[in-house]
């Protein structure tokens, strides 16, 4: 079983208090006193499936739980400098980042065209990357009896 890897700075999100300001997000670190440290983040570009006018705490929290209904990181999909490890989140050079946007439509779709037609959602809640993949890279093989 594949274990969630969580870099620090993903972490720091996570754990962080968001402030919105001027189309940036300035993060405090969950440290405090003299040595908290503050950093200022753009809003995220080369939203293709996304809606642009996701707020980027929304944004990190539709990653995270693709991060864990997939069982990856986010250099998965995103391009990864091989030297300074920093993450080029708009890039477009990493092959999965279109693949993960075509299965991110199939999922809407399913959600919108398929599920939102069955009336009462009680019985059809919403799928998301994990109802495949069970926290998994690929979806496992089925192995009926």
């Amino acid at each position: 079983m594949m274990r969630l890897r969580m870099g620090p700075w993903f972490i720091a999100c996570v754990l962080s208090i968001l402030f919105v300001a001027k189309g940036t997000v300035t993060y405090v670190h969950a440290e405090s006193g003299p040595s908290a440290q503050t950093s200022v983040l753009p809003k995220p570009t080369n939203l293709k499936v996304l809606p642009m006018a996701l707020s980027l705490p929304d944004v990190y929290t539709r990653m995270a739980q693709m991060q864990k209904d997939l069982g990856v990181d986010c250099s998965f999909c995103h391009d990864q400098d091989p030297d300074s490890k920093q993450i080029n989140y708009a890039s477009d050079e990493n092959p999965r980042k279109e693949t993960a946007r075509a299965m991110m439509r199939m999922t809407q779709d399913i959600n919108e065209k398929y599920l939102g037609t069955l009336g009462d959602r009680q019985y059809s809640p919403p799928i998301t990357c994990g109802n495949c993949h069970l926290g998994q890279m690929h979806p496992p093989q089925f192995e009926g009896k």
